[in-house]
């Protein structure tokens, strides 16, 4: 434990001012609204590590929830899915509107087909590229969990499925 609570200091240490005033309050909010961690640690110092990674410039945060599931793990996976669906939506319709724009030689049937093929194709490829930082959850009143999921994706990764997900559903498409 002594080792955990050095490195978190250290990792504390490193984070930016900005970033050390988010995870204190987060922190904070968190207590107050009655989660819990789903795994071990502290709130400080599993935001202090999250931050940690945010501030590096390289990263990009992804979050999740889930709402009334029966139980913690299928809350978690509901939590990971709503997270990549929410990327997965932005990606859309970034692509679409740069299809509309760029690939006006397409009809309304073909540019569907590849937004769709895309969208796809780029959950594929982000799902592997998706790693969890930490997760929080609730006990609701009926016995159903609420869940919020936390997650880091490497920007030069993301911006490398999203390309290859480009490429193949082009391919795809022909």
């Amino acid at each position: 434990i002594g080792c955990m609570l050095a490195s978190t200091n250290i990792a504390y240490a490193q984070i930016s001012k900005a970033s050390k005033k988010i995870v204190k309050a987060n922190a904070k909010q968190f207590e107050k609204e009655g989660w819990s961690l789903d795994g071990t640690g502290t709130f400080n110092s599993v935001l202090t590590a999250h931050y940690t990674k945010l501030d590096s410039g390289e990263a990009i945060e992804l979050t999740g929830n889930a709402n009334a599931k029966k139980s913690i793990n299928l809350a978690k996976t509901n939590a990971r899915n709503n997270a990549i669906n929410e990327y997965a939506e932005y990606a859309r319709s970034m692509v679409r509107a740069r299809i509309n724009t760029d690939l006006v030689d397409l009809n309304d049937e073909q540019r569907e087909n590849f937004v769709a093929g895309y969208e796809r194709l780029v959950i594929k490829e982000l799902n592997g590229e998706l790693k969890p930082s930490f997760y929080i959850y609730k006990r609701n009143s009926d016995g159903t969990y609420e869940m919020r999921a936390f997650f880091i994706v490497d920007e030069n990764a993301a911006a490398a499925a999203n390309k290859k997900a480009l490429e193949a559903a082009a391919e795809e498409m022909g």
